[in-house]
């Protein structure tokens, strides 16, 4: 099971964009000195030249903080900031008064009255008002920091209750399937009772059945409880943290909220990663071949176009021979080119990921190979690869669920051929696979296209 890379909530370390500052005063000197102190903070500052103009300004962007004069012709700042608290938008918006003359009790209560959160005297010290605008600042970066948090968090929530209904509906299949597994085991006991009675010539036939009964059952009930198992974990963890969200505060969240939130999310995307990967390998199992004759360069195309977004994201080229049509089942035969060429886009080295795929005829069989210049395979895990769940990385190096090879070796076998793998560790990998050839009106089936391409 793996960490997914598309869902997961991150706070931004990045330099946070500029925000807009508003300056209010009927002096342009004053605002030219204004300017001139607050130009090294990096914001956008905003000039107005009256309280019409300031409102004006209001009514089309948003700001972190507002410079108001107090003593201007027409509409004071008192004034001013009366009608700038009487919209909603801008109720708590910070707004520092600037004044030039005393400030007595009555016009500091009067101030703070129609909202103002500060008063300074003109003439103005430069670095106590840059340390107050830049307090408004990270107040304003934080608010919105904290709004966007609490958009991503809902939308998680509804992808993660939407994530377990869909996992009740699965177990409840696998329920339902148990069930029927174990009916149609004592039937096929009693028709082998029966049929044992009746011709003795039948009984090694009925034998063999039941032999090949219990070998898919083991698998089954292997499987079973490997994917309940894994699948056990992450719920645990998912539910566990929910819970501890849900006694979080809806408009503040703290450093230990926002480690739960990032614990959800990568939950959820570990148990739909597992469960996708789950229905496919288990559908591939139940699901019996449609064997029809398959053009492979049609296949190959389809494959990588499936994985055009992960190819152009590492820079990979990825090139294929002529290739043949053959007898197979041709949904079967895209899921394995595109599990063994991601597979080589995935596990890629420090360059520029190259793979080729290969196709060569021989007497009955066609022998097709996947190679890349990835990071390689030591020999002793050769076999160990293609077994479900088995992993050779940490999910914090490379993603997956450990199924993908385990795909590929049941196509192939069903198909009739045989996967294997040869590799060097550090110098890449070739991952080889038959696929048998059809006779038909006394010549072989599986004649090549034509052409080569590169992603």
């Amino acid at each position: 099971m793996e960490p997914e890379t598309q869902t997961q909530i991150h706070i931004a370390e990045e330099k946070a964009a500029p925000v807009n500052i508003l300056m209010v005063d009927d002096e342009p000197a004053n605002l030219l000195a204004l300017e001139a102190v607050l130009d090294s903070l990096g914001q956008r500052l905003v000039r107005a030249g009256s309280g019409r103009e300031a409102l004006k300004h209001l009514m089309n962007e948003e700001f972190a903080v507002i410079l108001l004069d107090v003593a201007m012709p027409v509409m004071d700042g008192f004034e001013t900031a009366r009608l700038v608290r009487q919209r909603d938008k801008n109720r708590l918006t910070p707004i520092i008064f600037l004044t030039a003359v005393g400030r007595t009790e009555s016009e500091i209560f009067r101030g703070y009255e129609v909202g103002a959160v500060d008063y300074l005297l003109k003439p103005l010290v430069p670095e106590i008002l840059k340390s107050k605008v830049l307090i408004f600042i990270e107040l304003y970066n934080k608010t919105r920091q904290i709004q966007r948090l609490n958009t991503e968090l809902k939308r998680n929530v509804r992808e993660l209750e939407s994530t377990n209904q869909e996992l009740k509906k699965e177990n409840a299949v696998r329920r339902r399937a148990e069930q029927e597994l174990r009916h149609s085991e004592e039937k096929l006991r009693v028709l082998n009772a029966s049929l044992e009675e009746r011709v003795e010539e039948r009984s090694a036939l009925a034998e063999e059945r039941a032999k090949e009964l219990s070998r898919s059952n083991a698998e089954l009930q292997q499987f079973v409880h490997v994917a309940s198992h894994d699948l056990k974990e992450p719920l645990r963890m998912i539910n566990s943290f929910v819970q501890l969200l849900q006694r979080q505060s809806a408009d503040k969240l703290d450093a230990n909220s926002e480690e739960y939130i990032q614990y959800v999310v990568e939950g959820a995307r570990r148990i739909q990663r597992l469960i996708d990967d789950l229905l496919s390998y288990t559908r591939l199992g139940a699901r019996s071949l449609s064997p029809q004759a398959v053009e492979l360069g049609e296949v190959v195309e389809e494959a990588l176009s499936n994985l055009s977004l992960a190819a152009n994201e590492c820079g990979a080229e990825v090139t294929w021979d002529p290739m043949p049509r053959v007898e197979a089942d041709r949904t079967h035969m895209v899921l394995l080119f595109q599990n063994l060429v991601g597979n080589a886009l995935k596990f890629r080295g420090a360059g520029k990921p190259k793979v080729h795929i290969g196709a060569k005829a021989e007497i009955d069989r066609w022998v097709f190979s996947v190679k890349d210049n990835g990071i390689g395979i030591e020999p002793q895990y050769f076999e160990k690869i293609f077994i479900v769940f088995q992993r050779l990385h940490a999910r914090e190096e490379y993603p997956g669920t450990g199924i993908g090879l385990a795909l590929c070796k049941k196509v192939v076998e069903q198909h009739g051929g045989k996967i294997w793998v040869e590799s060097e560790l550090g110098k890449g990998s070739a991952f080889y696979f038959t696929i048998p050839k059809i006779i038909r009106g006394g010549r072989h089936e599986g004649e090549t296209g034509d052409g080569t391409e590169a992603i």
